[in-house]
């Protein structure tokens, strides 16, 4: 298992889509019964997605995961985060986030994880790039998209605003570029609020949708064991990042900094919104996705890696029957 994982060999490329349709296609059968999240209206709507019958909603969910693995493909491959090209971080995606495809399906978080996916490509070339502000640009439009799409994401704005500072890219023009990016789509959308005489409406809409759901659910015995094994998967692949930090080039350690500071940021949303919990490993699973494939590349005890994903395994089984 341990040198599968380590394969250089692109052929999942292929066969991912393939699986990510059978679990969308195949989820109504799959699924004892179906998890109800709760499907915040932002500011730009798009909940008109959750009425569609289960053919085209399933159809939906496919595209949006199957762009949101191949867009962490061309993360790794182009900069290079986990030191050699392979499809391991957007397996681990595919494996993280089956059990969600499988009890609920299309919903609008996944919508706002393809687009802070975006951004994070964005973001990787603005700490490789530093001599161009369109990418910083493009950054804050993405991020203010992700929030007005699903406002619950709105802690969101401040790991944006915090980002200059620790990517290398803290200059005036750097910054300027950045607050651009996240006032456009604002502007855009005050215009429209306005021009539809619904202007008044719009802190409402935002408000209600932000606090909208309890902060927690009873977790049962099944939730507490998969929250340990993400957990202690987690503990360890950062324990294992700390030994190598230290080895990394300054903008490979940036980079690699960007990803986890998101986790960071994300894993606080729960306790400071209400409303984010059965399907918020849609967009958790992101940066788990790479810091797990780091630590199961780089791991040189075959004992230990190959327990890890036995266990990673074990969470993606217990997921699809809870």
């Amino acid at each position: 298992m341990n040198d599968f994982l380590k394969s250089r060999r692109l052929y999942m490329l292929f066969i991912l889509p393939l699986i990510v349709a059978a679990i969308t296609f195949l989820s109504t059968l799959l699924s004892a019964h179906a998890i109800r999240s709760i499907q915040a209206k932002g500011i730009i709507d798009i909940t008109f997605v959750n009425r569609l019958d289960g053919f085209w909603s399933s159809l939906v969910c496919f595209a949006i995961v199957a762009g949101i693995i191949y867009i962490i493909f061309g993360i790794n491959e182009k900069f290079k985060l986990l030191h050699q090209t392979t499809t391991l971080p957007s397996s681990i995606y595919v494996l993280l986030t089956s059990g969600i495809i499988v009890n609920m399906g299309f919903g609008c978080l996944l919508v706002s994880v393809f687009l802070i996916a975006m951004a994070m490509e964005r973001l990787q070339t603005a700490i490789i790039d530093t001599k161009n502000n369109n990418s910083m640009f493009d950054f804050g439009v993405l991020i203010t998209l992700t929030v007005a799409i699903y406002p619950k994401l709105v802690i969101l704005t401040a790991w944006t605003l915090c980002m200059p500072f620790f990517s290398g890219r803290s200059t005036l023009k750097d910054i300027v570029a950045l607050l651009t990016g996240l006032i456009t789509p604002i502007l855009f959308l005050l215009f429209y609020y306005f021009w539809t005489d619904r202007l008044p409406m719009l802190p409402v809409i935002f408000t209600q949708n932000l606090l909208s759901g309890e902060y927690f659910h009873r977790f049962t015995a099944i939730d507490t064991v998969c929250l340990g094994v993400i957990l202690l998967l987690l503990l360890i692949s950062l324990f294992h990042l700390s030994l190598r930090y230290s080895t990394l080039t300054v903008k490979h350690r940036r980079g690699i900094f960007a990803v986890v500071s998101l986790l960071v940021f994300l894993s606080v949303t729960p306790f400071v919104i209400p409303g984010n919990s059965n399907d918020f490993m849609y967009v958790l699973a992101f940066p788990l996705s790479f810091l797990y494939a780091m630590y199961f590349l780089n791991n040189r005890l075959k004992i230990m890696g190959n327990l890890m994903f036995a266990l990673l395994l074990a969470f993606c089984f217990l997921t699809c029957i809870i």
